[in-house]
């Protein structure tokens, strides 16, 4: 699938690097600034957002320099990770029916959720941006996979889900593979850090033991945007048998998880409204 899809949307190269960075144990502001300079479009998108009302700063921001040593490195790698990605992940994705920017909503809500879980005190040996980062981009497979979905494989996939099957088991059984390995292979391929590559390959498949490990974040993340999306349209999103144990192995349980899903909505509003200023 990878070797023939050849017109996915181009993403900044400068995002790619400052992503790789995150595999990094100590990264600081002289790490961010120089790759950052690299690339026009997100400096401009960078510098618009910080002198919008939204941010709320008392001064304005002429350069990455002065952008990063008054936001620090870690909230900046969170805000141009989404300014590189979101136009790749805004395309409509019918097979998955998802419409235009349906994808990029889940996938930023996803990304917030994740942030909230690790400041749980959590030790995954994951950085707030690394985790941002592994929300955001969980579902990107399934640009790629789309494109190998015709009516058959639709059908057959759909019955199966009918039938009480998960979506991810139902790709495997149909297509040989699932949007989280397809989507990791991609990470791999532009060169992502093997933590974040890992972790998106098993998201459905949360590794919990013996201690969690960051596909369980994942795996969290990804159900707190589906349950903060459907109280949003009206519809019951229940803990599935098998997301039960990575729930459990963080360290949640049904009353905490009613407030992550309030937070993490709330948090992903801010944080919209942030990244359209961009």
């Amino acid at each position: 699938m990878l070797a023939k899809v050849r017109d996915l949307p181009p993403v900044s190269v400068a995002g790619l690097r400052l992503v790789g960075l995150l595999e990094r144990p100590e990264i600081g502001n002289d790490d961010v600034v120089p790759v950052l300079k690299q690339d026009a479009v997100l400096t401009a998108k960078l510098l618009r957002a910080c002198n919008s009302p939204v941010l709320g700063l008392r001064e304005p921001i002429a350069s990455v320099d002065h952008a990063v040593l008054l936001l620090g490195h870690r909230q900046i790698l969170q805000m141009v990770t989404a300014f590189a990605f979101r136009g790749l992940l805004s395309v409509p994705v019918w097979a998955y029916a998802l419409e235009a920017d349906g994808l990029w909503r889940h996938s930023l809500l996803s990304a917030t959720a994740a942030e909230l879980v690790l400041a749980e005190g959590l030790d995954l040996d994951l950085s707030g941006p690394a985790a941002f980062t592994l929300g955001l981009l969980h579902d990107i497979g399934k640009l790629v996979v789309s494109r190998f979905l015709d009516r058959q494989s639709l059908v057959a996939i759909r019955g199966q889900i009918a039938q009480g099957s998960a979506l991810c088991e139902a790709e495997r059984d149909v297509l040989g593979t699932d949007h989280a390995e397809v989507g990791a292979g991609l990470l791999h391929l532009w060169g992502l850090p093997t933590q974040i590559v890992e972790a998106i390959a098993a998201h459905h498949r949360p590794v919990c033991g013996p201690r969690p490990q960051p596909s369980a974040l994942v795996w969290l993340a990804d159900f707190v945007a589906h349950r903060a999306e459907g109280a949003y349209s009206g519809r019951e999103v229940n803990v599935p048998e098998t997301g039960s144990v990575a729930l459990e192995a963080l360290g949640f349980n049904p009353e905490t998880l009613d407030g992550l899903v309030g937070r993490a909505y709330e948090s992903f509003q801010h944080t919209g409204v942030v990244i359209l200023a961009g």
